[in-house]
């Protein structure tokens, strides 16, 4: 699998190295560039454009507080030029005034720093599901397929839980994790999940292991407990 192309727009070192690892961990990406400043990246794309003829990024992890100018202004220079790849922000940045600007850029993605991997890998995984439900050519063949796209960009469509499961429970079920989550090394069987939601361990398996397939719960196997095998779960995302 070709991997994608990222450039990392971001002043400070240890943050940006930590970003490398972070995709490195991830897997299918490689950074092409690091820009510590607005002039850097806007040196890079230019050179980038001028000798190959395109920017040559799928992928673009953007600060907003550069030492010379708002990261915004890399974005809007490169959407004027044509540049149609997902833009994931990662930044302190947290007034409307800059979330409303990045969304109308094609911000795809908005990580309030400080965050985990956890977080960023959750992150990655939308972006990307978003950027193969947009590839190729041709059109959308139904209104299920548009909502799926839509959904990845983060705007609200009709669920796309397995049939079976519906939102409320899973709503409900995602909370006893994250109860759970407030006491580091505690996980929840699927039992225990199920008396706390009101369901059986049979259903509550079905909406834990939905969640652990979308990378959101962690699942070990529980060691030292009588009777039959169990796995416990624990919430590692921050959100359905």
């Amino acid at each position: 699998m070709t991997s994608e192309r990222v450039l990392i727009v971001e002043d400070e070192a240890l943050t940006a190295a930590t970003y490398g690892e972070y995709l490195s961990r991830a897997g299918g990406y490689r950074q092409v560039h690091l820009s510590p400043t607005l002039a850097d990246a806007v040196r890079f794309l230019s050179t980038q454009r001028r000798e190959h003829g395109s920017f040559g990024v799928d992928l673009v992890l953007l600060d907003m507080n550069l030492p010379d100018g708002h990261g915004l202004e890399v974005l809007r220079r490169m959407r004027s030029a044509g540049f149609t790849g997902a833009v994931l922000a990662m930044t302190a940045a947290t007034d409307m005034e800059t979330i409303r600007q990045a969304m109308a850029l094609g911000v795809v993605q908005y990580l309030v720093k400080p965050f985990g991997y956890p977080e960023f890998a959750e992150r990655l995984r939308s972006v990307r599901e978003l950027s193969t439900g947009l590839s190729g050519t041709g059109s959308a063949g139904s209104q299920e397929e548009v909502d799926r796209a839509f959904r990845h960009h983060g705007t609200s469509g009709p669920s796309d839980l397995p049939k079976g499961l519906v939102e409320d429970t899973l709503s409900t079920v995602i909370a006893a994790l994250r109860a759970a989550a407030d006491h580091p090394g505690t996980g929840r069987s699927a039992g225990e999940v199920g008396g706390a939601v009101g369901t059986s361990r049979v259903t509550a398996r079905r909406y834990l292991e939905h969640l652990y397939r979308q990378g959101l719960v962690e699942r070990t196997a529980r060691h030292g407990t009588p009777g039959r095998p169990e796995n416990e779960y624990r919430w590692i995302g921050t959100s359905p």
